[in-house]
């Protein structure tokens, strides 16, 4: 008898550490979001939660605050009872209701669709992942086309500008020195066509 009496408090204890850790995450994903991060943060931090973007760029998982956020690892996950892709869905929703009223500064360098682009720069921290916003990418291909090119060199920038823009090597530097500039929230000075199907790294540079 004090055997099975044993088990049973061994049962309770791991299903009221399991209520626990939902109660936590009910609490906690209303402030979960999403966050670009440089491709080696991954290997100086093994247990950060991410998914690949490319080579130097990652979707990491942060819990946002008043003033800053931190970093989500797998811990994270196991003590709230659920998985990386729980995670992802519910930061991106939230990314999604962020990015509803966002302010895009748009502007045409020529009188004509190829001269047009864009600016995503609020200041919240999350500008450079709303690159990944479903509104935010329908309002770019309604402005620039099915397929237009992105950059994001830090974390509180995201520019856009049409595939055959004619300024394209003007914007490239711009973006290697925004990223070169840039101290504790670079990303990448690396473009990105993005289409329907999604983002893909450009290798070459545009325009030379």
């Amino acid at each position: 008898m004090k055997k099975l009496a044993t088990v049973s408090l061994i049962l309770t204890a791991l299903l009221l550490a399991g209520c626990k850790g939902n109660a936590d995450w009910k609490e906690e994903k209303a402030s979960i979001m999403p966050q670009l991060m440089e491709g080696n943060l991954k290997r100086r931090l093994p247990m950060i939660v991410n998914k690949e973007i490319s080579r130097e760029l990652d979707i990491g998982y942060v819990v946002d605050y008043e003033k800053g956020y931190d970093f989500i690892m797998q811990y994270h996950l196991e003590d709230w009872g659920i998985d990386a892709d729980t995670l992802h869905k519910k930061a991106m929703s939230n990314l999604e209701k962020r990015s509803r009223n966002t302010e895009i500064q748009i502007a045409e360098a020529e009188e004509s669709k190829n001269g047009r682009y864009a600016i995503v720069e609020t200041g919240d921290g999350y500008d450079a992942v709303r690159l990944l916003s479903p509104s935010i990418q329908k309002q770019m291909r309604d402005y620039l086309g099915d397929e237009y090119v992105a950059a994001v060199p830090i974390r509180d920038f995201l520019i856009f500008w049409h595939r055959e823009f004619s300024l394209t090597g003007q914007f490239i530097e711009q973006v290697e020195n925004e990223y070169a500039a840039g101290e504790k929230n670079k990303l990448t000075p690396r473009m990105f066509l993005v289409t329907k199907e999604g983002l893909e790294p450009l290798i070459k540079r545009q325009g030379n």
